[in-house]
């Protein structure tokens, strides 16, 4: 390719390089001092290398309290159904007879229903923990895979313990009886997934800590305020929860779990949605240019989690750039839906991005490279039927798509030009 290259061409490819070495090596420089600042100002006390919060484990709460409220979950649908509630699951119908309610559908003779979104988390646990999953585990994937696993669902269960603190502090400022009700609920189900989480990974393994990347992205959608902050959890966050999920649906050892948090973190998607469509969104933290570039800025940690995270994805042959491209064109289709624009189009972006990663390919793996590829696209047949179902209702019927358009223009000589100096001001138009 680079006999084909004019000196400009070569000479920004130079230039790239450069600036990215720059970048990433100035980072991991700096690397320690972020750590030990972070750590000197948590604003969520919460230890991750022990996957514990700031006070101890406290075994007797999380069974007389939490586990108990699972098992105990009863609903207002089949205990009044005069009311007009319906929050009861078909099994919890089927356990409602004669005016004698069965509570916790999975404990009623008879009423296990495995399309439930109420699973209690003895469940879930006794179901990860057992001798059979942790076979299957261990058979299915080397040494070198098992860490691999361990690492990148590490990161989720850190990030489920990060939500769970997030979706608490948001309840106290979102606006609306529905609006309190629907984000108490993540919270609980920020709570259950953490816990099955960390079970699970102890059960295979033990939990590995975060890499300071990771903790730098928690930290900074935890510390912020109102808008900002559910911004960084329900479109952030849960975007990128949905994504890990998809991708991890059938591997051996996770697969039992992965697709019952996926329908849980989808409808957490859909809530931004729906809170600014009740006009919960102000005008100016959508339109300002200031909300609109601090949103932009919460993204910049994912830069290097990408290649932190890199070569554990590789180990399981998943392409890093691929996880994180769709994972932008989720964020980017989120926020547009739910009040929170970025400062450029969302085509600029996917478009940028999609450059980035190339360029970062070409010059550094040329053995890899074979054209410009569209590391945004989503599509809906490489995950199952219901995943793909919820997925679109949340993001958009065309959210299996990329910037194919785009993609061809640049393969077309005469426009190639233009187009390589479109995607440039696309990505400069990020980092400016």
């Amino acid at each position: 390719m680079s006999g084909t290259q004019t000196w400009k061409e070569k000479a920004a490819e130079a230039a790239f390089v450069n600036g990215f070495k720059g970048v990433m090596g100035t980072y991991y420089k700096a690397e320690p001092y972020i750590r030990r600042r972070i750590e000197s100002n948590l604003v969520n006390k919460y230890d991750d290398k022990t996957a514990t919060f700031e006070g101890g484990e406290m075994e007797l709460l999380t069974q007389r309290n939490y586990e108990k409220a699972f098992v105990n979950l009863w609903k207002a649908e089949t205990v009044a159904p005069y009311l007009g509630f319906q929050d009861a699951s078909r099994a919890d119908k089927a356990a409602a007879v004669k005016d004698h309610v069965i509570v916790g559908a999975y404990h009623g003779e008879g009423a296990i229903c495995e399309d439930d979104p109420t699973v209690e988390i003895d469940d879930l646990v006794a179901h990860v923990t057992s001798d059979e999953v942790r076979r299957e585990f261990q058979e299915a994937y080397s040494p070198e895979q098992r860490e691999a696993i361990c690492t990148i669902m590490s990161l989720l269960g850190h990030g489920e313990a990060y939500a769970l603190y997030t979706s608490a502090t948001l309840l106290p400022v979102v606006k609306g009886t529905g609006a309190k009700m629907g984000m108490a609920m993540q919270a609980m189900e920020e709570a259950k997934h953490f816990m099955v989480l960390r079970e699970m990974l102890r059960t295979i393994d033990d939990i590995r800590p975060l890499k300071t990347s990771a903790r730098m992205l928690f930290e900074t959608v935890a510390g912020k305020d109102y808008y900002h902050k559910l911004f960084g959890m329900n479109v952030i966050l849960e975007s990128f929860a949905t994504n890990l999920f998809s991708h991890f649906e059938d591997f051996p050892g996770l697969r039992h779990i992965m697709r019952a948090f996926h329908m849980d973190e989808s409808r957490h998607c859909a809530f931004p949605q729906t809170y600014n469509s009740l006009g919960n969104i102000p005008e100016h933290v959508t339109h300002d240019p200031k909300y609109q570039r601090a949103r932009m800025m919460m993204l910049v940690p994912a830069l290097p989690i990408i290649f932190d995270y890199k070569p554990y994805f590789e180990t399981l042959g998943l392409n890093v750039f691929e996880f994180f491209g769709r994972f932008v064109a989720k964020v980017t289709r989120l926020s547009e839906r739910s009040g929170f624009p970025m400062p450029q189009k969302r085509e600029d972006i996917l478009y940028g991005i999609n450059n980035l990663f190339n360029a970062y390919v070409r010059n550094f793996e040329p053995e890899k490279y074979e054209g410009y590829r569209d590391y945004t696209l989503l599509r809906g047949g490489e995950i199952s039927q219901d995943m793909a179902d919820r997925e679109r209702e949340v993001f958009g019927s065309d959210i299996f798509g990329g910037i194919g358009d785009m993609i061809a223009k640049m393969r077309i000589g005469k426009n190639a030009a233009r187009s390589a100096r479109d995607a440039q001001r696309a990505v400069a138009s990020m980092l400016n």
